[in-house]
């Protein structure tokens, strides 16, 4: 049955919004599919998810909530039994899900269900491009925009517990109360300025990257993010490769934070020690200070394995994927893009993080170094490209 949650908020008439919205929680399977049959119909329906993930690899869905021009409802997927409606709604129906900072949401979707949206509106990307900031708060824009200010004060609450409290379920119910007002102004914004299109392009992009998160065959190339990795052999980025594979497989397994199975720095001592002692065993990994010991009892038989090759072939390793410092010119050169791309950014009135973030330009950068060419791939396809390729070009090309 559907239950009214104790609070609701009327949006003040000078924003031309509509009336405040009943919240309700659904805790019945059947109730929920048919809210997802009626929903199909929908243009817009607003979205946000509660989680918790302090102890394990993936997000523990705690709550749901969707809003569309009606209500708010708070789906408690502990209760639900089928998600196969829900599943539909999102993969196979025209609606728009709109999402503020969507990349954690559409990855617990899809790790969760399998399943992510034909298309989404993140309202925190939008700001960017309207210049209000890289990674402005949803509390910010309500209070900014509709002159309302939310409660934060259950923003690391247990959304495991049953049974939810009040309080939980109005804070809830506010993340998606405003959502499709603040969507209506920002796409009005957005085709004004006329970057709607560079907009759509960049949550087209976040859709596209959330499978990747399951995708083993990037698991082959965690290595090249750990720190230091390039101060590594070609034999100790080997080894390093296997223990981060292995490292990614045994978190999954287990349903446990990376860290808790291995710190970075605990495999990179590794593989510097496998890579570099005449001989190897248990013994003379356990005389390394710098490596936790009881990880060594625990695993030492698999490192010894991998290193040696017996567990799998260790695939080609790639040293333009690594970190490595960029010498004094290059850094030179990434100040020079630095700046072009903050002023660039001031000209367009959008976020600077938005047009090229840091690592961004230093990866253009090095594969520029390493090739001769600009590699304009992922993010930095399509319209940046447009924007910063002349400009970037001229700057690597620049001797002096």
């Amino acid at each position: 049955m559907l239950l009214p949650v104790e609070q609701a908020w009327m949006i003040p008439d000078a924003m031309n919004a509509s009336s405040s919205k009943t919240s309700r929680l659904v805790d019945n399977t059947e109730q929920f599919s048919s809210l997802c049959r009626q929903w199909r119909a929908a243009e817009y329906l607003a979205l946000d998810t509660e989680f918790i993930r302090t102890n394990t690899f993936y997000s523990k869905l705690g709550l749901l909530q969707i809003a569309d021009s009606n209500a708010c409802y708070l789906i408690d997927p502990l209760c639900i039994t089928d998600w196969t409606k829900f599943s539909s709604l999102l993969s196979e129906s025209e609606c728009c899900f709109v999402i503020h900072s969507c990349s954690e949401d559409l990855n617990l979707l899809f790790t969760f269900l399998k399943v992510l949206p034909v298309k989404v509106f993140d309202t925190q990307l939008a700001a960017a491009f309207l210049d209000m900031g890289y990674s402005v708060s949803y509390q910010m824009l309500v209070n900014e925009l509709l002159g309302i200010e939310l409660a934060k004060d259950e923003t690391r609450s247990d959304w495991l517990r049953r049974p939810l409290s009040a309080s939980q379920l109005s804070y809830a119910a506010a993340d998606v109360q405003f959502l499709l007002e603040i969507q209506k102004l920002f796409q009005q914004q957005l085709a004004d300025k006329g970057v709607l299109e560079w907009f759509y392009q960049e949550c087209e992009q976040r859709l596209k990257i959330a499978p990747l998160f399951e995708d083993q065959s990037r698991w082959q190339s965690l290595y090249a993010s750990i720190s230091n990795a390039w101060r590594l052999s070609d034999k100790g980025l080997q080894i390093l490769q296997q223990l981060c594979y292995w490292r990614e497989q045994e978190a999954r397994h287990r349903n446990k934070p990376r860290s808790w199975i291995a710190k970075d720095l605990d495999l990179l001592n590794i593989a510097i020690q496998l890579s570099e002692a005449e001989s190897v065993s248990s013994a003379v990994l356990l005389e390394n200070e710098h490596i936790d010991k009881r990880l060594i009892r625990r695993y030492s038989e698999k490192f010894l394995a991998l290193a040696q090759g017996h567990d799998s072939d260790f695939i080609e390793i790639d040293r333009r994927l690594i970190n490595t410092p960029l010498t004094p010119p290059l850094r030179r050169k990434l100040k020079s893009c630095q700046s072009f791309v903050t002023s660039k950014a001031q000209e367009l009135a959008v976020a600077p993080e938005l047009l090229g973030r840091k690592k961004q330009l230093q990866e253009l950068i090095r594969s520029y170094e390493n090739t001769g060419e600009l590699c304009w791939e992922g993010e930095l396809s399509g319209w940046r490209r447009q924007i910063l390729d002349a400009d970037i070009s001229r700057i690597l090309l620049n001797t002096a």
